[in-house]
């Protein structure tokens, strides 16, 4: 790639039926604060809103778009924020994901590091508070699967969900103004069950 991709705090307007889909959606949280809902139906919808949107204008290098994260998960509170998982075929260039993003009104806050695995986007309707964080990283990677296995298996062990519900209601309580604290806190209890991780 010649050129780094640079952090954005402006983005082009978003995609009309992106918008559509996630207003009215019972999303988002002001950027850097802790702050859980009740699960919602609305949130698969809004996932679902959100993939068909950006169907049209898919790049072949986006191999697949999946709902992770705690608004994944039925009956699970969580940060009213989506988390979406684009695999991007192995060993591409990131310029046609980043433009096709970019185009779709996303904003672009930066690559893989010490503290997150993906290359990051998000969508705002309002600036500052955050509905969608999108999370770039190669389909079948390592991290992908552990995105997908923790999903599914708080999908289907309910006690487990309502036990990771109760831990994430605790460590909101105690960081609600850290986003990167609330985040690390919960790592044991990720990294306890890791045939898979998620941020949720």
């Amino acid at each position: 790639m010649g050129v780094p991709l640079r952090r954005s705090e402006h983005a082009a307007p978003m995609d009309p039926s992106l918008a559509a889909a996630l207003r009215d959606a019972d999303l988002g949280v002001r950027r850097g604060l802790v702050v859980l809902a009740e699960s919602s139906p609305r949130w698969a919808e809004a996932f679902d809103g959100f993939a068909a949107a950006l169907a049209p204008t898919r790049p072949a290098e986006a191999l697949a778009i999946e709902h992770i994260g705690s608004t994944a998960v039925p009956g699970l509170p969580a940060k009213a924020i989506l988390d979406v998982a684009i695999g991007q075929q192995p060993g591409s260039a990131p310029e046609p994901l980043h433009e096709w993003l970019m185009h779709a009104g996303h904003l672009y806050r930066g690559e893989a590091d010490g503290n997150r695995p993906d290359r990051m986007y998000a969508l705002e309707l309002q600036p500052g508070v955050r509905l969608v964080n999108v999370h770039v990283l190669d389909h079948g990677c390592g991290q992908w699967q552990r995105y997908l296995t923790f999903r599914d298996h708080l999908r289907t062990h309910p006690a487990e969900r309502d036990g990771y519900g109760q831990l994430k209601r605790g460590l909101a309580l105690e960081h609600p103004e850290d986003r990167l604290a609330y985040v690390q806190a919960k790592t044991q209890f990720i990294c306890a069950r890791d045939t898979g991780t998620s941020e949720g």
